[in-house]
């Protein structure tokens, strides 16, 4: 009779991570949850997580847009980081690890606010999703404010028929 530890010789890649660091994920949207589960379940040593949007989208069997807030949920709660293009990055207390020594060099090694046991941990999240609201409406804001293309003025008199040919001298006088 052969037994798992029998056929599967090898150690997985993975042999250690922090679970308890999941006790201080502060209240996200569920899509978040969803994205984060996918990318720990898909991520090499260390947390790098090398898949796209539309793939997550069709790993988790949702729309893009979706992947994306929740992308975004984790980014503000400083779960996730994003590295290059369809290339994460998980926060090395959720990170898996080869050894304990590595899992513990790489969270000594973190910057203290990047730290997720800490307690005013939903408070930093909450200030960072209220942070990006006001910078998406400041530039929506800008965006209105910036010069739109003017419409051409109405002819003067009656409107009702347009003379192009008066219209089209008048663009030549202004032109030259």
């Amino acid at each position: 009779m052969t037994t798992a530890a029998f056929v599967y010789t090898d150690p997985p890649e993975l042999t250690c991570g922090s679970m308890n660091a999941f006790a201080y994920i502060p209240a996200m949207p569920g899509i978040a949850y969803r994205v984060l589960t996918k990318l720990v379940g898909i991520q090499e040593i260390g947390g790098r997580c090398v898949v796209t949007e539309n793939e997550l989208a069709e790993l988790l069997d949702v729309h893009r847009s979706l992947v994306g807030r929740g992308l975004q949920s984790l980014s503000h709660a400083r779960l996730v980081s994003r590295s290059a293009k369809g290339v994460y990055r998980l926060n090395p207390m959720v990170s898996g690890y080869r050894t304990v020594e590595d899992q513990l060099e790489a969270i000594g090694s973190m910057d203290p606010e990047d730290r997720l046991d800490i307690d005013d941990f939903q408070e930093r999240y909450d200030e960072a999703v209220a942070q990006a609201e006001n910078d998406r409406r400041m530039r929506a804001a800008a965006r209105k404010k910036s010069p739109q293309v003017a419409a051409p003025a109405e002819p003067a008199g009656d409107t009702s028929v347009l003379d192009f040919s008066a219209a089209r001298r008048s663009r030549r006088r202004t032109k030259a």
